[in-house]
């Protein structure tokens, strides 16, 4: 797998249509962003946190327990509807790689996995399913919970080809094909996450103002690293 190839071909459509892809990925980025501020200007410090979750394991929780389970709720809640979201627009990064849509509408395409069911619900389950499976194997050891993340990483976009193809499989059956799918891959799939850390941390002092020109540079390059495997796989 040529990884610099794979970004360099993400960069050059990025940088080809730059304000579609603003726009498309613009409502995640403002949920997280969002979060982000809310979470920085709430009073509730990490010391409270910390004393709250003493209490709540000692049985004696009284004050600050409320916030933190409020704030691990509010939390989830961002999270999955950042990652539901997500989740559709790599789908259309996918479908541009394959030169499948135009760059048009991308406010309308932001919101892919609402318009179809299938998709929903496969994302739920699929990320419930692969979250378990993958703490189950982390209880035995870090790095095989690790590892088999990467294994199961393509699972949904599997599903999700099978769906478009009308001839949608099982979650299971997804899993299972992209464990076959990343076989000789996975180190691949790391090293490539791994590339994009340096990115992570200078958009840290950005404010997150570098996430509009990140977020689609991350997502093309991974939407393009699961259609050169897929098509690998066939």
């Amino acid at each position: 797998m040529d990884r610099v190839g794979l970004k360099l071909e993400a960069k050059r459509i990025i940088n080809s249509h730059f304000p579609f892809f603003i726009l498309l990925f613009l409502p995640a980025i403002i949920i997280q962003l969002g979060y982000s501020v809310a979470y920085s200007m709430n009073p509730l410090h990490q010391s409270d946190i910390d004393l709250a979750m003493k209490q709540i394991v000692q049985g004696t929780a009284r004050f600050g327990s409320n916030e933190m389970l409020n704030l691990w709720g509010i939390s989830t809640v961002i999270s999955i509807v950042s990652g539901l979201l997500l989740s559709g627009m790599m789908f259309v990064c996918i479908d541009i790689i394959r030169n499948k849509v135009k760059f048009d509408a991308p406010v309308t395409k932001s919101f892919t996995i609402l318009n179809n069911g299938q998709y929903f619900i496969g994302a739920i389950m699929m990320g419930i399913i692969t979250t378990v499976l993958t703490l189950l194997w982390s209880i035995l050891l870090i790095i095989p919970g690790i590892i088999k993340g990467f294994a199961y990483s393509q699972a949904l976009y599997i599903y999700r080809d099978s769906v478009d193809a009308g001839k949608p499989i099982s979650y299971l059956d997804a899993i299972t094909q992209s464990r076959k799918m990343m076989d000789g891959h996975k180190m691949e799939y790391f090293v490539m996450a791994l590339s994009f850390i340096g990115w992570y941390i200078l958009n840290s002092f950005t404010y997150g103002i570098l996430l509009l020109w990140l977020q689609p540079y991350y997502q093309l390059s991974f939407a393009n690293f699961y259609v050169k495997v897929s098509q690998e796989s066939k």
